[in-house]
């Protein structure tokens, strides 16, 4: 069974990973960026895996609590679709990234992509060429829709600043370049329009829905800093329609991630016209889901006697 897919079509050589799924940036070990994770782990079995997002500078992130349930990282409760985070991008800064972290990818036998968030399309361009002839990653994703900073979302809120953003970037880098957007824009298209005019690669679609839950026997919120992003089993069905959407609207592969906690889950993004998927919310719950998420797409395809991934990208039906 053919399970390969270009996540960079237009570009030579490509960007061909073995199979389309992968590992949603911000979830890879224990602090994001791969320490934690079992040596022995087969990372080369998924298409790809995305560290944590790293900023110019360092951050130290929101105050805790930053994840509700508190319980969520020990494990899923069956049922359960309210996950809610507030991390606020902690990381130790791109140029840390860069000397310490990048000679470390450089050493896994697995296909990294290296996702960064800028303030201004002048620090996105400058970020972009600080990666210059950086070995350890494949491809930059471009977080613009972060909604646990402030300001963290206004890039992909807005076509000229998606396309600035993006823009930059492509003057710095040969490498391909996914853009990340945001589910609260009242037209994707118009956003992953621009996006892909400035010379995005991909789409990753979508970020976390903004959200906020309170404890009505305390009369507090349960985050720290009040609101945090949806994500989970909640968030699927917002991500789809987005996917299905921008996959009629541009043609560049899209990278559907939000809820996909099973094979069918991942099928079903891939119906809606997404070429990939991450893997985010089941992965911080069980490092072994993404792997047993590919297992179960693949178990799925020979049920349905489906020889290649390709023949069912996009095929969802609307009555």
């Amino acid at each position: 069974m053919d399970l390969s897919v270009d996540l960079a079509p237009g570009r030579k050589p490509g960007l061909l990973l073995t199979n389309p799924v992968m590992i949603a940036s911000g979830t890879f070990g224990y602090d994001g960026y791969g320490r934690g994770i079992d040596v022995d782990a087969p990372l080369a079995a998924l298409g790809a895996v995305l560290p944590k997002t790293f900023t110019r500078y360092p951050r130290c992130g929101n105050p805790e609590p930053r994840w509700f349930p508190a319980s969520f990282r020990e494990g899923l409760v069956v049922g359960e679709t309210t996950l809610l985070n507030s991390i606020g991008l902690t990381n130790p800064g791109i140029e840390a990234a860069m000397a310490d972290l990048a000679p470390r990818w450089a050493t896994m036998d697995a296909n990294i992509v290296m996702s960064m968030a800028g303030d201004s399309p002048e620090q996105w361009e400058e970020m972009a060429a600080m990666t210059s002839g950086v070995e350890g990653f494949a491809a930059i994703e471009l977080n613009l829709s972060c909604p646990n900073v402030d300001d963290g979302a206004m890039f992909s809120h807005h076509p000229r600043l998606t396309e600035a953003a993006v823009a930059g970037v492509r003057r710095q880098t040969d490498l391909p370049v996914w853009a990340k957007l945001s589910p609260n824009v009242p037209d994707i298209t118009e956003i992953a329009h621009a996006a892909v005019a400035a010379g995005a690669d991909a789409l990753t679609i979508s970020n976390t829905v903004p959200a906020m839950h309170i404890d009505v026997d305390t009369g507090r919120a349960v985050l720290g800093t009040g609101y945090g992003g949806l994500s989970g089993p909640a968030l699927r069905p917002i991500a789809v329609a987005l996917v299905h959407k921008a996959a009629q609207a541009v043609d560049v592969p899209i990278i559907g991630v939000g809820g996909v906690m099973t094979g069918r889950d991942a099928a079903e993004f891939l119906m809606a016209g997404a070429t990939a998927v991450q893997i985010g919310s089941a992965n911080l719950a069980d490092l072994n889901a993404p792997f047993r998420i590919l297992r179960e797409l693949e178990e799925l395809l020979t049920a349905w006697e489906v020889g290649a991934i390709r023949d069912i990208i996009g095929k969802a039906s609307i009555a």
